[in-house]
């Protein structure tokens, strides 16, 4: 009984998952790995928060495709970097420039990490494709 119980609550919960699929762009070295992460809200798109989820892909062209599935329908925002050197972080110049490339959805922040509001975009419970483009 319990079993059924269990597969019946899970069945009720994917019922109403999404999923996103990321088409990544631009990828100008085709070593490392890019690090993507989907935030439901301002806090975790600003490091105060833990995303919704996150993917760790491997480069071997210039473009890839990820699928993000069991997500529930709603606002996200998305943030990756390419890490082509592996070190699990974006390298930056003294000044702070990324020296290794970078994104965000609705292909925001060529100058700098925008707000959560500017990437944010609506998961529908049909799922959703988005572009990226790495700057």
């Amino acid at each position: 009984m319990k079993s059924l119980v269990a597969a019946v609550l899970l069945l009720a919960a994917n019922a109403h998952a999404a999923t996103l699929t990321l088409d990544i762009q631009g990828l100008t070295k085709k070593t490392g790995h890019v690090l993507i992460a989907v935030h439901a809200d301002a806090a975790s798109f600003n490091d105060k928060g833990k995303p919704a989820a996150v993917r760790t892909v491997e480069v071997k062209d210039s473009k890839l495709t990820v699928s993000i599935p069991d997500l529930a329908p709603g606002t996200y925002a998305v943030s990756l970097f390419h890490d082509a050197n592996d070190n699990n972080k974006l390298d930056t110049n003294f000044i702070g420039i990324p020296k290794e490339g970078y994104g965000f959805s609705n292909n925001v922040g060529a100058r700098g990490k925008p707000g959560f509001d500017e990437a944010k975009f609506t998961l529908s419970a049909d799922g959703t494709t988005l572009t990226l483009t790495v700057f």
